[in-house]
């Protein structure tokens, strides 16, 4: 069964002797001011993404090494037996961090 068209996909028709501008048009139908925008917008999102990604991978590594090293200064002298109960809690919250950094950055690289 063929839909019928609607008001909205008649709106977004081109009409006889107007340019096509929705984004199924042919590349070789752009002019050359467009084509270069279209390139530049492309590749700045192309970059902005691998810089992102490589900065959120840097601070998650941060993270984890700051929150494994606060978890072992809490959990050290806790399985010595000579430390409190808020130095337990205080390392184990650092693991659960510093855990869920690692997982995000293999997540990150194995994307």
């Amino acid at each position: 069964m063929v839909p019928t068209p609607t008001d909205d996909d008649t709106r977004n028709q081109p009409t006889e002797g107007s340019p096509s501008r929705s984004s199924g048009a042919n590349p070789s139908d752009l002019t050359d001011d467009e084509r270069y925008d279209l390139l530049y917008r492309a590749t700045r999102e192309a970059i902005w993404d691998v810089v992102g990604t490589a900065t959120l991978i840097l601070f998650y590594v941060a993270l984890s090494a700051i929150s494994l090293s606060i978890a072992l200064g809490g959990l050290g002298p806790f399985l010595r037996g000579s430390a409190s109960y808020v130095a337990l809690v205080i390392g184990v919250v650092a693991l659960a961090v510093g855990v869920f950094a690692l997982v995000r950055v293999y997540r990150l690289v194995t994307e």
